[in-house]
């Protein structure tokens, strides 16, 4: 299943056992051919993990069950950076730690959004997903679509974002637009303005219903 578009977020644990054991051996060479290479090992491990819409944060290569010493790590990282074998494996820089996908299954944008949900960083998660919909296509983001996937939002986590980002300077580009039947949008002034925003709610939510 590819997740260029829109794919639930499923838990990190849920690994594959083969891969678990593959991680395992890393620290504990076997002498055989047939085993993969280390750096082989971990592109796949991240491959399956987007397969799944998971991204894989490098701390749990550091953590048991796995335990990946870390200078082992820096090293295995930049061999899969340099290897164009590996040129699906990209990389994001959150707050808490860096986060590895694969772009064979997952689109930049969800990285990116799933990357706020694991940071629980609601405030930023929305305004991203409200200014890349403003640019791309252009529309306005309706405030619904945060309670599903990926972020899975709770009415009241909505509500409180929304109120801080009011008073946020780094949030001021973010305004609220609704439709004449009180279905609420979010906009970004950067890429749009009120009227258009206004315009194509009012269209999404009942224009369109009149004119089929």
């Amino acid at each position: 299943m590819n997740h260029q578009d829109e794919l639930p977020l499923a838990e990190v644990s849920e690994i594959d056992e083969a891969k678990r054991q593959w991680l395992q051996g890393m620290r504990h060479p076997v002498d055989t051919v047939t085993e993969p290479e280390p750096a082989e090992i971990l592109a796949e491990f991240i491959r399956q993990h987007s397969a799944a819409g998971q991204l894989v944060a490098r701390a749990v290569f550091l953590s048991p069950p796995y335990s990946v010493a870390e200078e082992e790590l820096s090293v295995l990282l930049e061999s899969i950076k340099q290897n164009g074998d590996h040129a699906d494996i990209a990389c994001l820089t959150g707050s808490q730690d860096d986060y590895y996908y694969s772009t064979q299954a997952m689109s930049e944008n969800y990285a990116a959004m799933s990357l706020q949900v694991v940071e629980q960083d609601i405030c930023r998660a929305i305004a991203h997903a409200v200014r890349f919909e403003c640019q791309t296509y252009p529309r306005p983001y309706k405030v619904a679509m945060l309670m599903q996937a990926p972020y899975y939002f709770q009415e009241a986590q909505i509500e409180a974002a929304i109120a801080a980002m009011d008073i946020a300077p780094e949030y001021a580009d973010i305004r609220q637009v609704e439709s004449s039947t009180a279905v609420l949008y979010l906009f970004s002034e950067r890429f749009m303005t009120y009227g258009k925003a206004y315009g194509l709610c009012e269209w999404f939510e009942v224009e369109q219903f009149q004119n089929p």
